[in-house]
């Protein structure tokens, strides 16, 4: 028989506890808003009527799959064209995600964050707010770009993860049903995310012991297959998944093979916002019982919180005067992300020329 939570069945200490230890790991797909299908949503704004998805449609589509999310074009122009219009669609549609989750994301301390969308709306609010992190996308046509590699275990600076592609590398967009097939024979094939450009992402899900999935269609078939080659190994603490709508005999298998918890009463904002509130109530119960601050500044570090480490740095006797230079350099970069007169590479060199001059200050702290 299939699991359903509520929010008093849910283990919220044992979440806290995992969060503490960078072994929980959260999901994001595209459904986040109550009652918003993000592909029905695309198709009004592409001028198609989604349920009549066989009548008119633009010139560059020749035909829509709603069960799978997917398209089909006459040629690669019209794939072309019709990616620059994802592209718009998804800046529109991150600010409506911004207030609802990204900023409810940003203060929980997940080492990994692995989004099978490929918009790039939380890489950039995390930017925006001077949240250090890394972030890397599969490309299963080709490599990323070197300053959006894995560099570190993410377990020391956490990680944002696009599964399915980057809109900016349209070649790793997963559009038609052939990108599909190619898609899953390269992740599941020879350019498994054990190889070399990968390899931290399969050890960090393998050491993490609890997986959180908001917004995912489950129903999906592709969907299935993901899951086995994100959790192959079945022994998870803890699997939450708020993804209303979900079919019966659908959460039957989920709960059979993969030992996910289906939670209908909250939606992804809801649980976010429930779990900040645990994790804030705990953090400040250990920092009022005198955590040590030297540790309390690596974990912020972990967590990519700049500048709350530059302010502590700043009360502090003898680091005062670097903490307010790199504050400085700290607020340029962010001036120039917010009036977008800085490009992706440069953003990641000075990020982490900044994140090394803090990490020098608390490796002399007493």
């Amino acid at each position: 028989m299939h699991k359903d939570s509520n929010d008093t069945a849910i283990a919220w200490n044992d979440l806290v506890r995992s969060l503490a230890e960078q072994k929980c790991v959260l999901f994001i797909g595209p459904d986040l808003l109550p009652g918003e299908d993000m592909f029905t949503e695309l198709l009004q704004f592409l001028g198609i009527d989604p349920h009549d998805t066989a009548g008119r449609l633009p010139r560059d589509i020749k035909m829509v799959y709603p069960g799978e999310n997917l398209f089909l074009f006459d040629n690669d122009g019209a794939r072309t064209r019709t990616s620059r219009r994802l592209e718009e669609f998804h800046d529109q549609y991150s600010a409506k995600l911004e207030e609802a989750l990204y900023t409810r994301i940003a203060r929980l301390p997940f080492p990994l964050i692995v989004s099978t969308m490929p918009d790039l709306g939380l890489h950039r609010y995390l930017d925006k707010n001077g949240i250090n992190h890394q972030f890397g996308y599969y490309n299963y046509r080709g490599t990323p770009d070197p300053h959006d590699r894995i560099h570190l275990d993410p377990r020391e600076l956490r990680l944002l993860f696009n599964l399915r592609g980057v809109l900016n590398q349209r070649d790793s967009l997963v559009l038609t049903h052939d990108d599909l097939f190619l898609y899953f024979s390269q992740i599941l094939g020879d350019k498994k995310l054990s190889s070399d450009l990968y390899i931290q992402l399969p050890d960090t899900l393998k050491q993490a012991t609890d997986f959180i999935f908001l917004g995912f269609q489950f129903d999906h078939w592709p969907m299935q297959l993901l899951m086995r080659l994100l959790n192959p190994d079945r022994d998870k603490g803890l699997q939450y998944a708020m993804s209303p709508g979900v079919a019966s005999h659908t959460r039957v298998f989920y709960s059979d093979q993969f030992q996910v918890e289906f939670v209908d009463k909250l939606s992804p904002e809801q649980f976010l916002a429930k779990l900040c509130e645990h994790w804030e109530a705990d953090e400040q119960k250990r920092q009022t019982a005198g955590a040590p601050l030297k540790q309390t500044l690596r974990d912020w570090l972990r967590q990519g919180l700049l500048q709350r480490i530059l302010e502590e740095l700043r009360n502090h006797p003898g680091s005062g005067t670097d903490a307010d230079h790199l504050m400085g350099r700290l607020s340029t970069l962010r001036q120039s992300i917010n009036e977008g007169v800085v490009n992706s590479e440069s953003i990641f060199i000075e990020y982490n020329r900044i994140r090394k001059s803090i990490q020098d200050i608390i490796d002399q702290l007493p």
